[in-house]
């Protein structure tokens, strides 16, 4: 490989410009320091995030530089420097969360240069005999493309599942709230095929309800049928199966906050410590038009550090660990865990996937390939 390349990244200036590829040159011999890699970048992964930190990229308080797109990314290590671990090899098939905000690189590019302390999470991809190759908008779902699809969506998952400390078992109940996201594919996933949880009960559209029951969910709640959610929920909660037995955990990944006045019918008492988990806060995003304002919120904070609040609340935004990456390689090769893909775009077709993502009608993650 020569040392000179093209490097072709995603980026944009701030909510005013559209996302563009740019390009520089790039010294591959001279591109990284000691304790950094430099990673061919084979597939990355649009997410919501992305349009959020483009949306409060205001002129006035971002800078004028060029700032990456993205964060999902499997690649090869092509660069190691003499001081990086030796895990981490020359040759190495690797994928991860390049966790970033307004950087110059994001995982949108075909060359990702980084630090594995510092970007801690990166693992060795696996792969699982029985996910087989498949062919979307022609072109192969290889394992590059498969393994870019989850790290983002499932390390979401994960901290909600075990970083509050919950022990789950067969008793255990939990509600999820938009049970179609990708987080919350790979939350239920977790959930039935690793935690044995005893009860996932999903809050979706009536078209999405045998999707997501194929997906693992017990039970699935239609927002847009009868009377709404808490009346559907409520018929639901009635039945033998569950006795009026409230749920361990409400995990929100779309923006929701119509519980809130009759929370104590459903979630468990605050000393079982029961919570309320949301990565989005109050207020659905609608990512064709991203507002600001709708998505700054007090309301969030004022809750999660209120001091006499009668229950458990907390939003989050998924940690850069390693952790979760080691969990999900030993749940793929357990054959307990499949990312879900959408589709699959060429690199020069991005904004096509940016639409996709926008259109809030994935079933799965959208993935970029970027390495032909």
């Amino acid at each position: 490989m020569t040392n000179i390349v093209t490097r072709k990244t995603v980026t944009f200036i701030n909510n005013q410009t559209p996302p563009t590829i740019t390009e520089t040159t790039l010294d591959l011999d001279t591109c990284y320091n000691s304790n950094e890699i430099v990673i061919e970048v084979h597939a990355a992964a649009l997410n919501p995030i992305d349009f959020v930190v483009h949306e409060f990229s205001h002129p006035k308080l971002t800078s004028s530089t060029p700032k990456g797109y993205s964060r999902d990314y499997s690649g090869i290590i092509i660069r190691k420097g003499a001081e990086v671990a030796p895990i981490w090899d020359i040759g190495d098939h690797v994928n991860g969360m390049f966790h970033h905000v307004y950087a110059d690189q994001g995982s949108l590019t075909n060359y990702l240069i980084l630090d594995p302390t510092k970007k801690p999470a990166i693992g060795h991809i696996v792969e699982n005999p029985s996910t087989s190759s498949s062919s979307e908008n022609g072109i192969n779902n290889n394992k590059f493309v498969t393994n870019a699809a989850w790290p983002l969506v499932f390390g979401t998952a994960y901290t909600a599942l075990i970083d509050q400390g919950q022990i789950w078992n067969n008793d255990s109940r939990i509600l999820v709230i938009g049970a179609s996201t990708s987080v919350s594919n790979c939350f239920v996933q977790i959930a039935k095929n690793q935690l044995h949880v005893g009860t996932v009960v999903g809050i979706c559209s009536s078209k999405s309800a045998e999707y997501n029951k194929k997906m693992g969910y017990d039970y699935t709640v239609s927002y847009d049928e009868g009377d709404g959610t808490i009346s559907n929920l409520r018929k639901l909660m009635e039945t033998p199966e569950f006795s009026g037995k409230k749920f361990d955990l409400i995990f929100d990944s779309v923006g929701n906050s119509e519980f809130f006045p009759v929370i104590h019918e459903f979630l468990k008492p605050k000393c079982d410590n029961s919570y309320y988990l949301t990565v989005v806060g109050d207020v659905k995003v609608t990512y064709e038009a991203p507002s600001l304002i709708r998505m700054a919120s007090l309301s969030a904070p004022l809750r999660m550090y209120n001091p006499w609040s009668s229950f458990n609340y907390k939003a989050f935004f998924v940690p850069p660990r390693k952790d979760w990456m080691d969990f999900a390689a030993r749940m793929i090769t357990l054959d307990r865990f499949t990312p879900q893909i959408d589709s699959v775009f060429k690199f020069e077709e991005f904004q096509d996937a940016l639409k996709r993502l926008r259109s809030n009608k994935a079933k799965g993650k959208v993935v970029i390939s970027i390495k032909e």
